[in-house]
């Protein structure tokens, strides 16, 4: 099963998310209408998402966010995943995050959960952190907005790392690159 995973994480990164950045800069960042996240915000949450799964998860590592100056170089103000993220924040960030910058984050979170996944010890998949490293991940770290807080540290309290590697590398992009699809159809772009 992880051969498996490795070969879609990288189909997504080496083959999906390439094709998505060399749409147009249009494309990327327009909103079909205000309930709709853009191409450009669901690229930057699927990989702050893995980011912040794969590091702080499974390999228990600096997330590449924070271990780099990627907030600041995508010219955003959030350092958090994006959900339950306001729209009226949505838009100010599909509207000037820098996608050369964003493309390099891209690069090197693919590095490091390529490299996380290459060395994945098979026998910690079943294992769960505790309290006290996912409430210092999740609201030490402020990986999302303080109104679910809680929520996440139960949701992803449940979770081992073998659950993590699955829905983090597999099943949450996929949800985003179909939710990709059905915007680049509503703004009528061929993907």
């Amino acid at each position: 099963m992880i051969e498996f995973i490795k070969v879609r994480h990288q189909m997504l990164h080496g083959e999906t998310l390439p094709k998505l950045f060399g749409l147009p800069d249009s494309a990327l960042r327009r909103r079909q209408s205000v309930g709709v996240n853009s191409i450009a915000w669901n690229i930057w949450h699927l990989l702050r998402i893995e980011d912040i799964t794969l590091s702080r998860f499974v390999a228990n590592v600096p997330q590449v966010h924070t271990a780099g100056s990627w907030q600041s170089n995508m010219g955003i103000a959030y350092g958090h995943m994006g959900t339950a993220m306001p729209y009226a924040d949505v838009e100010v960030l599909s509207d000037t995050i820098d996608m050369v910058a964003l493309r390099g984050y891209q690069h090197a979170v693919a590095a490091q959960s390529t490299q996380t996944l290459a060395g994945l010890d098979l026998g910690r998949l079943h294992h769960q952190w505790d309290a006290a490293h996912m409430r210092a991940v999740v609201a030490g770290e402020a990986v999302c907005i303080p109104a679910i807080t809680e929520g996440v540290i139960s949701y992803w309290g449940a979770l081992n790392v073998g659950r993590f590697v699955l829905d983090y590398t597999q099943v949450h992009p996929q949800n985003h690159i179909g939710e990709v699809g059905v915007i680049a159809g509503l703004l009528g772009v061929s993907l």
